[in-house]
């Protein structure tokens, strides 16, 4: 299980990141006007928080499979959270459907044996 949490804070980590990386233009200007440096600066520090996190998660879970569907849909999860307090946009029925199913299949992949 230490494994698991160990995963999921890098692959939150790296989603987090993701996230700014790929809609903070929505709502600074800055990001939009400094694409390069977004990408390089931000690039490189998330892609080792996806390794690290896949390598946690798969020592976790010894699958693949569980350990991608774990990543999307913490993926799924932040998106949602982020989206929702920063670009104000809200939670309609069939995103609150698809972050009900994205909770479920991270359910499923850690706590199904």
């Amino acid at each position: 299980m230490k494994n698991l949490l160990v995963g999921l804070l890098f692959l939150v980590l790296g989603q987090v990141g993701a996230w700014f990386q790929q809609f903070a233009q929505m709502k600074w200007p800055w990001f939009r006007e400094n694409t390069w440096f977004t990408a390089i600066v931000l690039g490189v520090p998330l892609s080792y928080f996806f390794i690290w996190g896949a390598r946690y998660v798969y020592d976790e879970l010894e699958s693949a499979w569980s350990a991608r569907l774990f990543q999307f849909s913490i993926g799924v999860v932040v998106m949602m959270i982020l989206t929702q307090f920063l670009l104000k946009e809200t939670l309609t029925v069939k995103n609150l459907v698809s972050l009900s199913l994205a909770i479920l299949i991270v359910l499923v992949q850690a706590l199904w044996k």
